[in-house]
């Protein structure tokens, strides 16, 4: 359903469908639970599941299923968040532009970024950061970690989109880590595990494992497990992230892997489940890096600012999880 589309709805429906009930919904959405949506929107968790409800019946279709822990997004709740995620977001872009004077901004960026970084995190901020500063204008070069932070010293590139936990810390590095994101076990809605509150990695060391190997991706998984003196059953290396949730939903295995990348259906609409995992394991985090050697320019300033300010009002832990 494309935004233009819930523009009509809006107007058609005289402004029943309020900014209200978009916000309230979409908390609810990232927290799973009416109580937690009514802490982050400061409202009683009574009005936001009464205007959940509400949008429920406005729009005809229910967008959560309620259980006993909370609420799951429903199929056509998943792609409601989407695009009223889209409204809100550039109602805000408006605001922020008002107040920032973004259309005096000018000039070029150079950016790189690592394979997942480009397709799992960037297209959608970037996107907006576009909207609000018209006149600056960025080139995007995607590459692997190590050659990010050589192109970096060698002033090939301006600013980097890296996983920060990876970067080899030097003192001509400035790190701004933009956030932080949960790694949780993957398995089909049918696995064992699907039911479990929790999941041991004594269990997980069971199962067969799906390995995803790129962005070192491997060697970090490596490290969890040898935090824990266990082994991973591997059946399944891919550098595709699409394929190892095709694996993962057709019951051919597991896999540890960032909310970043979860989704939660594979591309033939199988259902993918994200469980938490018992024991403390490391985040990935994400940020921007660049040579602290060098000065910053106006845009380079603002793009990291839009990003830092970007990052803090997203929830990037799976609204989907069943639990």
């Amino acid at each position: 359903m494309p935004v233009y589309f819930i523009y009509k709805e809006l107007n058609v429906m005289s402004a029943a469908i309020t900014l209200r009930h978009l916000r309230y919904f979409i908390a609810t959405a990232e927290t799973g639970k009416f109580q937690l949506a009514a802490e982050k929107t400061n409202m009683s968790a009574s009005a936001v599941a009464d205007a959940v409800k509400q949008l429920e019946e406005l729009l005809g279709i229910p967008l959560f299923d309620r259980h006993s822990k909370g609420v799951t997004l429903t199929y056509d709740g998943h792609r409601f968040l989407n695009n009223s995620s889209s409204i809100i977001k550039q109602l805000d872009d408006s605001i922020f532009a008002f107040q920032n004077e973004t259309l005096n901004v000018e000039g070029k960026i150079v950016l790189g970024a690592s394979v997942s970084v480009m397709g799992y995190f960037l297209p959608k901020p970037l996107a907006e950061f576009e909207k609000v500063y018209p006149n600056v204008q960025i080139e995007m070069i995607e590459n692997s970690r190590a050659l990010i932070e050589k192109d970096l010293e060698q002033g090939k590139i301006d600013l980097a989109f890296i996983i920060t936990s990876n970067v080899s810390i030097s003192e001509s590095t400035e790190i701004e880590t933009l956030f932080r994101s949960k790694r949780t076990l993957w398995c089909s809605e049918n696995h064992r595990f699907a039911e479990m509150e929790t999941v041991p990695m004594q269990e997980i060391a069971k199962e067969k494992y799906i390995m995803l190997n790129t962005d070192e991706s491997e060697n970090n998984t490596k490290l969890i497990w040898d935090q824990f003196s266990l082994r991973p059953n591997i059946r399944v290396r891919s550098t595709s992230v699409e394929a190892v949730r095709g694996y993962i939903a057709g019951e051919r295995g597991v896999a540890i892997l960032s909310d970043l990348l979860y989704r939660p259906w594979s591309l033939d609409g199988t259902r993918i489940i994200s469980k938490t995992i018992e024991e403390p394991i490391p985040t990935m985090n994400l940020g921007i890096v660049w040579n602290r050697n060098r000065q910053l320019s106006q845009a380079e300033q603002h793009f990291i600012d839009f990003f830092k300010s970007n990052s803090e009002s997203r929830d990037y832990s799976p609204s989907y999880r069943k639990e």
